[in-house]
């Protein structure tokens, strides 16, 4: 048993099998890249989804950070296809792709086959924040359309206890009628005091150059 060889990956793999079902320790990131390196040369989705299920930040910077730089490539086109085929797993997949296009910017901006495979996930962002914001839109007309029912309700409560089911305001014609004929005739009073005013001292004048008149005589 002794003189057996092992292989690195199929031990890696039972660590991390065993990690994961007893949940005693998170695995390593040798042992993540071990497995990431094996599943992207075999093509082997199981083994990859195994090593993609880590969801430790710690571990998935390590593990991306040991990645050889020719696995890069490939594993960001395998994240990708992940992404667009099951778009729910986006949330479990974006620390992955996170990590990947940070630590490896600047391969992968030389790369020219960048482009194209970033246009899908692109265009799925934009669909996504397009439907975001119509529902944006629709919570808050709906929420308007509830504080507005509540109102109404609050005030028809208030109605009810106050005994009163008619208007708060009301207009009486002849109340009405009666306020501007007594406003009218306030007026007119006030006009009439200022035209007597206005001959009293007119008299006044007179009487004074009738009295001047006098002692220019007596003089």
């Amino acid at each position: 048993a002794e003189g057996t060889p092992t292989s690195a990956v199929p031990a890696a793999r039972g660590r991390a099998g065993a990690d994961a079902a007893g949940g005693a320790r998170k695995p390593s990131a040798a042992s993540q890249v071990a497995l990431l390196v094996q599943a992207l040369q075999n093509g082997d989705g199981d083994m990859l989804d195994q090593v993609l299920g880590v969801q430790d930040a710690g571990t998935i910077s390590n593990t991306v950070a040991r990645l050889p730089i020719t696995s890069v490539l490939p594993f960001l086109e395998a994240v990708l296809l992940r992404v667009q085929g099951k778009p729910g797993r986006v949330a479990t997949l974006v620390g992955w792709l996170r990590a990947v296009l940070s630590q490896h910017a600047a391969y992968l901006m030389a790369c020219p086959q960048l482009l194209p495979m970033l246009t899908p996930l692109y265009q799925h962002i934009d669909e996504r924040l397009g439907v975001f914001k119509s529902l944006l839109k629709l919570v808050g007309r709906m929420q308007m359309l509830q504080s507005q029912m509540a109102t109404q309700a609050a005030f028809g409560r208030m109605e009810g206890t106050n005994g009163n089911s008619g208007p708060l305001l009301t207009f009486d014609e002849e109340e009405e009628a009666l306020a501007q004929d007594a406003e009218q005739a306030g007026e007119e009073e006030e006009e009439f005091d200022d035209d007597d005013l206005d001959e009293d001292g007119e008299e006044d004048d007179d009487d004074d150059s009738i009295l001047d008149e006098d002692d220019d005589l007596e003089f």
